[in-house]
């Protein structure tokens, strides 16, 4: 209904303009309400407030349905600008009720609203393909449920708090494990069947056998044995050969690094409104020595404490310490987690902070390697595709790895504050398996960033201290002879790259 007139036929005491029938000097009936903002309300009203079916568009969406007592109320379709769209019942103006949830990810909730909680019976399903069938309490899985990741592994159980708890069933390319689970993680008793028919029956640890167990062989061994049957301890059997051990641990930890990515990526949290937010993706890329994953953990406990990214943070990790408890790094988990953050973020004005630690070859590829396991690197054009893929607008990438230099001409867009730990053409130092940090890490993260005004400040301060470290240990002809140390001609020379305006 347009309006009918140029004089309104009643004024709101908020300044709306009313077009429309009236009832005892109260608007009643078919009507238009209109604000100086471009806010406009037109359907039915009764007693002066909007009721029955009506069209309302306010600042930043707009809903038509049903209203009551002034309230969306009944059933109708609620949209945002920015493409968040919920279609089913409201009271009070809070969904409330059967509907469906879509959101500007592509994300699709359908099932039970409380208090715009969503909450009951109802189903998740993600752009990439995961979906959630089951029970939720304030959008986090909770009950009994079904999750299949989009990659071809399904859990189902009772989940409590978004993660598998108790009895339940996980089924995968790497084989079907039914049995006890704590925190989504093998733990309890359970029956493994691997895709070489081998089957492990007992205990259960973080992911790995534990306890009193039997693993029986779908084919016997060279030398006859067709099963390995004892008390296990961190998926080994004490006194077994190295190579038994290893095969054990690897055959484990390959089987639960799925369940692992999955649960540090659905822990990912939405951004908090009214402000920009930093996500965090912080990568240990060598497991072969402990020092890249120390200097992922402090930059963890750094950035959670002071830009406030815990709930924002993925870390992939390398370590032969950390395999049954983080996920590892990978290209594909550093596209996954990409795709997951940018899905939580709000690419368009919050900002990524990748930090990749690992060494580098001087053909600007960085090391993913885990002990026992050949990993693909990840090159300089590899990364920056990923990155143009993501649809992240502002991201800051520190790669501290020699030869990383190399990473800044295939990743710079314009919009990406590049920091690497040594040129294209020249090697970092302080990667040895005893260290805390490397030299550039120990520079930028620890001595640097605490009191430094910006990331671009933190990086000339460090600049500084990595040369005058480098110096004084090649100016030692002993020191200088030691693994991962500069000698009298070597310098990194740590490089940054700006974004544009």
């Amino acid at each position: 209904m347009a309006a009918s007139a140029a004089t309104p036929d009643a004024v709101t005491p908020d300044g709306g303009r009313y077009y429309g029938t009236l009832k005892d000097g109260k608007l009643h009936g078919k009507g238009r309400l209109e604000w100086d903002n471009g806010a406009f309300y037109e359907g039915g009203f009764a007693n002066g407030l909007m009721s029955g079916r009506g069209h309302l568009r306010f600042a930043n969406g707009e809903y038509q349905g049903d209203f009551r007592d002034g309230l969306m109320w009944g059933v109708g379709e609620l949209r945002y600008d920015n493409g968040r769209k919920y279609r089913g019942d409201f009271q009070r103006s809070e969904m409330q009720g059967k509907g469906r949830l879509e959101t500007p990810e592509g994300d699709v909730y359908e099932g039970g609203f409380s208090k715009d909680e969503f909450t009951g019976p109802g189903s998740y399903t993600r752009k990439d393909g995961s979906r959630y069938d089951g029970e939720f309490r304030n959008w986090i899985f909770h009950g009994h449920g079904r999750y299949s990741d989009g990659h071809g592994t399904v859990y189902e159980g009772n989940f409590v708090n978004g993660q598998l708890e108790g009895p339940g069933k996980a089924t995968s390319a790497g084989g079907t494990y039914e049995g006890d689970f704590k925190n989504g993680i093998f733990h309890g008793q359970g029956v493994l069947k691997l895709p070489n028919g081998d089957l492990y029956k007992g205990g259960f640890a973080d992911g790995m056998y534990s306890g009193q167990g039997m693993l029986t062989y779908a084919k016997p061994k060279p030398d006859g044995r067709k099963e390995m049957s004892g008390v296990w301890r961190y998926g080994t059997l004490p006194n077994d050969d190295e190579r038994a051990k290893t095969r054990a641990n690897v055959e484990t930890a390959l089987y639960s690094q799925r369940q692992l990515l999955d649960k540090a990526l659905s822990s990912l949290q939405q951004r908090e409104p009214g402000r920009i937010n930093l996500y965090l993706l912080a990568v240990a890329g060598d497991g072969s020595q402990e020092v890249f994953r120390r200097e992922v953990e402090f930059v963890q406990r750094q950035f959670a404490q002071r830009f406030r990214t815990a709930g924002h943070t993925v870390a992939l990790v390398n370590s032969r310490n950390s395999v049954t408890s983080a996920p590892m790094a990978t290209v594909s988990s550093i596209r996954e987690a990409l795709t997951a953050i940018a899905a939580r973020m709000d690419r368009e004005q919050d900002i990524l902070f990748l930090f990749l630690t690992s060494h580098g070859s001087r053909d600007h590829e960085f090391s993913l390697h885990q002990n026992g396991m050949q990993l693909q690197g990840l090159s300089a054009p590899a990364l920056a595709t990923l990155l143009k893929e993501s649809g992240i607008r502002w991201k800051v990438v520190v790669v501290s790895a020699c030869y990383s230099g190399g990473f800044i001409e295939p990743v710079q867009d314009g919009r990406t504050l590049i920091i690497t730990a040594a040129r294209q053409d020249r090697r970092s130092f302080g990667c040895a398996d005893e260290n805390e940090f490397t030299y550039f890490g120990r520079a930028f993260f620890k001595e640097s960033l605490p009191k430094a005004a910006s990331f671009d400040d933190a990086f000339r301060q460090a600049e500084v201290l990595v040369a005058d470290w480098e110096r004084n240990e090649a100016r030692d002809p002993q020191s200088a002879a030691k693994s991962g140390k500069p000698g009298d001609d070597e310098r990194s020379f740590p490089q940054i790259s700006t974004t544009s305006a």
